[in-house]
């Protein structure tokens, strides 16, 4: 019986209407969990300067901190010698982006909400915060600014 309708012309004009509804409705679903991902300001940053002969204890650093609070870590390089890079640490709830967006050496340190639904606000990051500052801190030449 089913099979009989669907071959009509009428038949196939609801299933693609039936199609287009479900497929606005998985759209606006994306939007809803993919939204706040555009033009996200940061919770929090940090500037960072340390001397590139410790470049590697950042690295190091950031994978204690990552493996401690369960991100996931990226890290890309941009030169052979290794002293210019960017870290990614993500969760669920938070993304922590280590960039030198200016020379070896200088980096910004930013927090970023990463739950469309839940998001996070900077009181809820405080104490990832602090010990990300607290563990960076542990480099001999760290120079750590906070970001108003």
């Amino acid at each position: 019986m089913l099979a009989n309708r669907l071959r009509s012309p009428m038949g196939w004009s609801l299933l693609g209407i039936l199609l287009c509804a479900m497929a606005g409705i998985a759209l606006i679903a994306y939007q809803k969990t993919n939204g706040c991902y555009n033009d996200r300001p940061p919770l929090r940053s940090i500037d960072l300067s340390i001397d590139t002969s410790q470049s590697q204890q950042l690295i190091e650093q950031s994978k204690k901190f990552a493996d401690k609070h369960a991100f996931k870590l990226q890290i890309a390089y941009y030169n052979p010698s290794g002293t210019d890079f960017s870290i990614w640490m993500e969760r669920k709830d938070v993304e922590v982006v280590t960039s030198s967006p200016f020379k070896p050496g200088e980096f910004s340190i930013e927090f970023y909400n990463n739950n469309c639904l839940h998001p996070t606000v900077a009181s809820d990051i405080e104490g990832l915060v602090t010990e990300l500052k607290s563990r960076i801190g542990e480099i001999s030449s760290a120079k750590i600014t906070e970001v108003k």
